[in-house]
């Protein structure tokens, strides 16, 4: 039988925290019907035996291999069975009714093809989890620290983080931190999962690129929230110590292929407003 929810969750290395968001998950409560996904992504971390031992309704999908964060959402979404699938990191806490307000905010638009929640920090505070497509300087801007102090940079860093914005509206962005994403089942047929060729980092956008290229709004919503341990691993340490970092390699791997693969493409978000706009 479908159900009305799938939460996806790909782990690496990470267990304790998995087993907080899982904790979180079946014991808040929810009224809508469920499953739960975890990709088993690290064969050197295994999680399998003590997820099934401790919560024998979890479907543990294991992989041989580390696949990288995308392609084992496309693996749990080939095991799904649901009307909506929650993308979700294993480092979240969850509040009592959150699963079900997000899957009745879809429902009731169904112009929505992908919704993102207000991340807060562990202290409450707010987390950045919707931003403006990022162009490449934003990078050096944000790895550089002698541009990272400079005003312009701070500005372009600013806009990229829509901290010109309210974040307690409801409204269209142009993406969302892959870190909770609900999907609709009915825009991933069309529009696909995540595009393979990215190992990690500019997934999401690119996901949510194509979202809106195929006519799906990309919408945040603050009235739902959840608590976020997040960290940015590629800012860690100082600058040669970003460059020595393996993760910083593949972000750059992840920036020449977005870029290539979207050059001279115009904002997707502004083209949908125009086209909308005059209907």
């Amino acid at each position: 039988m479908k159900k009305d929810l799938s939460i996806l969750i790909v782990h690496y290395n990470t267990p304790g925290l998995l087993r907080q968001t899982l904790k979180g998950i079946f014991t808040s409560k929810i009224n809508i019907s469920f499953e739960v996904i975890v990709v088993d992504n690290n064969p050197k971390i295994r999680v399998r035996d003590w997820v099934q031992k401790e919560f024998p309704f979890v479907n543990v999908v294991m992989s041989d291999k580390n696949i990288g964060f995308g392609n084992g959402m496309n693996l749990a979404m080939q095991h799904t069975n649901a009307r909506y699938y929650l993308v979700f990191n294993p480092d979240i806490a969850v509040f009592d009714g959150v699963f079900d307000s997000m899957v009745a905010y879809m429902d009731a638009h169904p112009d929505i093809g992908m919704l993102g929640p207000k991340l807060l920090n562990p202290d409450r505070t707010l987390q950045y989890s919707c931003y403006r497509f990022m162009g490449p300087s934003i990078i050096l801007y944000r790895r550089i620290p002698i541009l990272r102090s400079l005003g312009f940079a701070k500005r372009a860093d600013s806009e990229y983080q829509m901290k010109d914005w309210d974040h307690n509206q409801v409204q269209d962005v142009d993406y969302l931190l892959g870190a909770a994403m609900l999907v609709r089942k009915e825009a991933v047929d069309k529009v696909g999962g995540f595009d393979p060729e990215y190992f990690i980092y500019f997934e999401d956008q690119d996901w949510c690129r194509r979202f809106w290229l195929a006519e799906w709004r990309v919408v945040y919503n603050p009235n739902i929230q959840f608590v976020h341990y997040h960290r940015r691993e590629t800012a860690e340490g100082s600058f040669l110590e970003q460059i020595r970092n393996p993760l910083t390699r593949l972000q750059a791997k992840s920036a020449i292929y977005y870029y290539q693969k979207y050059k001279g493409s115009i904002n997707p978000r502004h083209a949908y407003s125009v086209s909308n706009s005059s209907k």
